[in-house]
């Protein structure tokens, strides 16, 4: 009845571990095998998140590249806003809430430059100089937010 509930053949396998070649070349190959599925295992991992780091570079870049064409050009157009819309939409998959809140901010105010670019009227210059001001504080905000999703130094 006991060997019913065990599978492995206790008296089998003291044989083949008895003959030193076979037994040998046994644990050899169970070794080689577990050794092999490791490393494929931590090749997969490693290439998920190179594939994770790809995408969320691609947010970043497209993060950066709208605060420097709002500093360089002191206002931003509308058609560039909403490149940088399309170009981040997969964030809330690629990030956590910090980053969704952050982008959905950055839009936010580059809309609000745009407008008051295109009302332009005196009374909003500080309010235009203010969003600037926070704009040139932006590639710094922005390469610590999304440093901790782009860190590889992390195993």
């Amino acid at each position: 009845m006991n060997t019913m509930l065990c599978w492995i053949d206790w008296q089998k396998a003291a044989q083949v571990l008895a003959t030193p070649v076979i037994g040998f070349s046994t644990l050899a190959i169970g070794g080689i095998a577990l050794t092999i599925q490791r490393q494929q295992a931590n090749t997969n991992r490693l290439q998920y998140r190179l594939a994770l780091f790809e995408r969320r570079m691609k947010v970043f870049d497209s993060t950066m590249d709208l605060i420097a064409v709002v500093l360089r050009d002191a206002k931003v157009e509308l058609p560039r806003a909403f490149q940088f819309l399309r170009e981040t939409r997969d964030h809330e998959l690629l990030f956590g809430a910090e980053i969704k809140d952050y982008l959905d901010e950055v839009y936010r105010k580059t809309v609000r430059l745009h407008t008051i670019d295109a009302v332009s009227r005196s009374e909003d210059i500080p309010k235009r100089t203010e969003l600037l001001d926070w704009f040139s504080r932006q590639s710094a905000v922005a390469t610590r937010k999304f440093l901790k999703y782009l860190n590889f130094r992390e195993p």
